[in-house]
């Protein structure tokens, strides 16, 4: 392995394949990557990391801590952990790497890093912070991204749709950003993991300096953060014929109304990251319904307005990531006691 990055920093928007590709990571031993447990930006680094004192790094360990337990079920003790930070000097990189790696259960590796979703806007802060570091940005295609977030989100109503200006944002971004930090990031395409994984998982081995194995590609070689063999049923959003095909299911169950929002606002960002139209037509009653879907909530409402203005779209979410309340309450291992985390 060659040792020349020390973290990596993986984003995408929701059901993009962020768990199956870290887990694919993962099966080298010299990697540890979590999938949606550290979310350093969302958590600490504009919230905390304002003054990097003993005393701050203890207030963020006590947080990371009791996040940790109260949502995941991973005990972790603060004070052991100041310590690997009581040296002069601690950075947030120090800070960074350390929360990343002991979540895990064998905290042993070399390269270490998070999958974060809807996290590009923070590129350039994860570079200031890691001027070494290697960016993955996981792309999928939205209408897929859209059947399969309308199943699993919690959120009511048509806000499963905010995922459209998500896309245009990330596309947006995602080429800006590989034409500012050429040679420090990669576009992987979930249908090229599913397609052609052997290739893919080579290319993304060659741009982080890692040895490629064909186990990685064996599933039964995938771990959680414990260790223990992970569940991959608890990803699906969909069950029989569709549970695995995750491919160009849109093809098959897409709404028309939400067919045509994604092919119209997206339309752009579709044809920059290559992927093929479905030359539909689309009948007024099925615009006139896909405008109703925009109006029926001051999210959609606006997203699009900024969209018609500007042809950008955003990173927001659906419901506010930071409130419990809006945790899927089978996650949390206290919910009550993970109200008590602000």
């Amino acid at each position: 392995m060659k040792n020349n990055i020390e973290t990596i920093f993986i984003t995408s928007t929701y059901r993009s394949g962020g768990a199956l590709f870290t887990r694919i990571l993962n099966v080298n031993p010299g990697i540890k990557i979590s999938s949606g447990f550290v979310n350093y930006f969302r958590y600490y680094h504009k919230n905390y990391l304002r003054k990097k004192t003993k005393k701050n790094f203890q207030f963020l360990l006590n947080q990371f801590c009791l996040r940790s337990k109260y949502r995941h079920g991973i005990n972790l003790n603060p004070n052991k952990l100041i310590n690997n930070l009581n040296k002069k000097n601690a950075t947030s990189s120090d800070f960074y790497k350390l929360i990343c790696l002991k979540i895990f259960k064998n905290p042993n590796a070399k390269i270490t890093g998070e999958h974060a979703v809807n996290e590009w806007r923070n590129v350039p802060n994860y570079f200031k912070i890691f001027p070494r570091g290697k960016v993955i940005i996981l792309l999928r295609d939205p209408r897929d991204i859209i059947c399969s977030f309308k199943r699993a989100t919690i959120a009511k109503k048509n806000d499963y749709l905010i995922s459209i200006f998500n896309f245009v944002d990330l596309i947006n971004y995602t080429f800006f950003l590989k034409k500012k930090y050429t040679s420090r990031i990669k576009i992987v395409k979930f249908n090229e993991i599913k397609k052609n994984p052997k290739n893919t998982i080579k290319e993304v081995c060659k741009f982080l300096g890692i040895k490629y194995s064909s186990n990685m590609l064996n599933e039964k070689n995938y771990e959680d953060i414990n260790g223990k063999k992970w569940d991959q049923s608890k990803v699906f959003s969909f069950s029989g014929k569709l549970k695995k095909q995750n491919i160009d299911r849109w093809k098959f169950i897409i709404e028309p109304e939400d067919l045509y929002l994604c092919e119209h606002i997206a339309k752009k960002q579709l044809k920059m990251a290559n992927y093929e139209f479905s030359n539909n037509k689309f009948e007024k009653k099925i615009i006139d319904k896909a405008l109703k879907k925009i109006q029926s909530s001051s999210l959609l409402k606006s997203s699009f307005l900024k969209w018609k203005k500007t042809k950008k779209g955003n990173n927001k979410f659906p419901l506010d990531p930071k409130n419990p309340k809006n945790y899927d309450k089978k996650d949390l291992q206290n919910f009550r006691q993970f109200q008590l985390i602000k």
